[in-house]
């Protein structure tokens, strides 16, 4: 599925054509919202942790979901217990999402004051939230999510509480150039998975494991086609000159010494 489509509003003007109508965005799947939900729990726990982290885009992915962010402190492996424990504080709080719509001039001031995926005002502005409210469609009603102290400028949808986030786990972490341009900011990645509960996200990675497993056997077997492919594709091509050199009454065998 295409970034514009589940990410709530375009990232700049460019993608006006991939968006989604407000009737398609209800229309996400439960497991979509479920991981849409968890990447504004994510948010919320690096903004706890990190409040200077400044976020861009947060949508729901195949089997799992990401939000790029830009922060002093570079995020690694080695940092996500950390996150994850403040997420599940997060998710046993049980913290209602509740969507506001806002005026435009509401959003851009909220935007400059960098109350936009933050848990409170901040001194520099919510500066990638800023330039997607300045692309928002005059004619399309502005809103946020909120949970807890944290406010998010979104379309949603979302699950009724960060309860119903039954289980997560933080997976990888990448860069991407906000709008995906190279002449823009590179920002951190973080991706995860979530589930309605613990029994699926186990079967989930039961299920990769295994798919992991078969590869990894397979490998040699490949590895051996490949090699005898080759060695099929040197000999036509060598019997190819030799034939061709036969032809034209000179010495085939010079043929197989290239």
């Amino acid at each position: 599925m295409r970034l514009a489509a589940l990410s709530g509003w375009p990232l700049n003007g460019i993608m006006e054509n991939e968006r989604k109508s407000l009737d398609e965005r209800q229309k996400m799947t439960d497991a979509e919202r479920i991981r849409h939900s968890c990447a504004h729990i994510l948010a919320t726990a690096i903004a706890q942790l990190w409040p200077d982290a400044q976020f861009a885009a947060g949508p729901p992915v195949e089997n799992g979901f990401y939000y790029d962010l830009e922060m002093s402190h570079r995020i690694s492996p080695e940092d996500f217990p950390r996150i994850e424990a403040e997420m599940k504080r997060v998710v046993k709080e049980n913290q209602t999402f509740e969507k506001v719509v806002v005026a435009r001039a509401q959003a851009l001031e909220d935007a400059e004051k960098g109350r936009l995926a933050a848990l409170g005002e901040r001194a520099t502005p919510s500066k990638f939230k800023l330039d997607i409210v300045q692309n928002i469609p005059e004619n399309e009603p502005i809103s946020y999510y909120k949970n807890g102290d944290f406010i998010d400028l979104c379309a949603g949808p979302h699950v009724m509480r960060t309860g119903n986030v039954g289980a997560f786990k933080l997976t990888h972490v990448a860069s991407a150039y906000y709008k995906g341009d190279e002449r823009n900011p590179q920002l951190q990645r973080i991706y995860g998975t979530a589930f309605k509960n613990k029994t699926e996200m186990d079967a989930y990675f039961t299920m990769l494991e295994e798919a992991k497993r078969r590869d990894l056997a397979h490998r040699p077997v490949l590895r051996d086609h490949l090699v005898q492919l080759r060695i099929r594709q040197m000999v036509l091509r060598n019997l190819t000159a030799y034939l061709q050199v036969k032809a034209k009454g000179g010495d085939g065998a010079a043929a197989w010494a290239k």
